[in-house]
């Protein structure tokens, strides 16, 4: 039986980050199947981000590659490994996590968002797919209905413009812009403005206006007959919206730090999103 091993799942919710409580409140004997998709999206996830662009591009030929091999069931790495020895069912679901990929494309060639619906549309890939496929497994031997698809594709939508509001100023280093050029032409803004060591007035006006509208993506559905499997998909919304709402405490001051929850702040949100689940 294949297992994680201890330095891939520290790097992928290493202890007190907000996945590691997505994973606390995970139902036992799926556990290591959350676990596993979120060691797959870090790896395609970091292969984007290599230093080398023709590095990236093979990481991310090589996992196109792996999965096909985890849907024709003769996978490699460990992860996928885990993955179709604890799940049952068809495994075309697992083509899910081509639109992950597709969404690292995106990262690797620097793509810009002309407004906030190509921005929507992205998220849906980097963060949606995930979680979706997540709610997918979590539900079998049930069928995903079309509603909780839903749901779970827009959370992960919300979480990832969370992480684009906390990223913002290492990511426009790195040479990735993802807030809308619309909203950055509204505010008069530049990239140089997103690179900057303090935080224009203006910019705090753009992430305040992008955090109404990832508060909305991360508002929890009312309670429906598959809630309870997506216990820990929402407990990683709620922490991301109780960070949307920190960052925004701060005055949006991404600039100087890259801003977290506290360690009591972290439990005590999971707490309450799963007991709503």
């Amino acid at each position: 039986m294949s297992t994680l091993d201890n330095e891939l799942v520290n790097r992928t919710a290493p202890p007190g980050s907000m996945r590691y409580f997505a994973l606390l409140y995970s139902p036992e004997t799926s556990r290591e199947i959350v676990q596993a998709l979120y060691a797959i999206d870090t790896e395609i996830r970091e292969s984007a981000k290599s230093a080398s662009h023709d590095v990236a591009h093979t990481r991310l030929t090589w996992w196109r590659a792996e999965t096909d091999r985890l849907i024709n069931a003769n996978p490699q790495h460990p992860a996928t490994r885990v993955l179709l020895e604890r799940t049952s069912g068809d495994r075309s679901v697992f083509n899910k996590l081509h639109e992950v990929l597709a969404a690292a494309d995106m990262d690797l060639a620097r793509m810009t968002f002309s407004n906030q619906q190509e921005l929507r549309a992205y998220c849906s890939r980097s963060g949606g797919a995930i979680q979706e496929l997540i709610a997918t497994l979590l539900v079998r031997p049930e069928a995903l209905d079309e509603t909780t698809r839903a749901a779970a594709n827009k959370l992960g939508v919300g979480i990832r413009m969370t992480e684009i509001v906390r990223d913002l100023r290492q990511d426009a280093y790195d040479g990735n812009v993802y807030l809308p050029l619309e909203l950055l032409d509204k505010h008069e803004l530049k990239n140089d403005h997103l690179r900057a060591r303090e935080v224009d007035p203006k910019l705090k006006d753009a992430l305040r206006s992008f955090r109404e509208t990832a508060i909305v993506e991360l508002d929890l559905p009312p309670r429906g007959p598959q809630s309870e499997h997506l216990r820990p998909i929402y407990v990683l919304a709620a922490l991301h919206r109780k960070l949307l709402d920190h960052i925004a405490a701060r005055n949006y001051d991404v600039a100087t730090q890259r801003i977290e929850l506290g360690p009591l702040q972290k439990p005590w949100t999971a707490w309450r999103a799963a007991r709503r689940a």
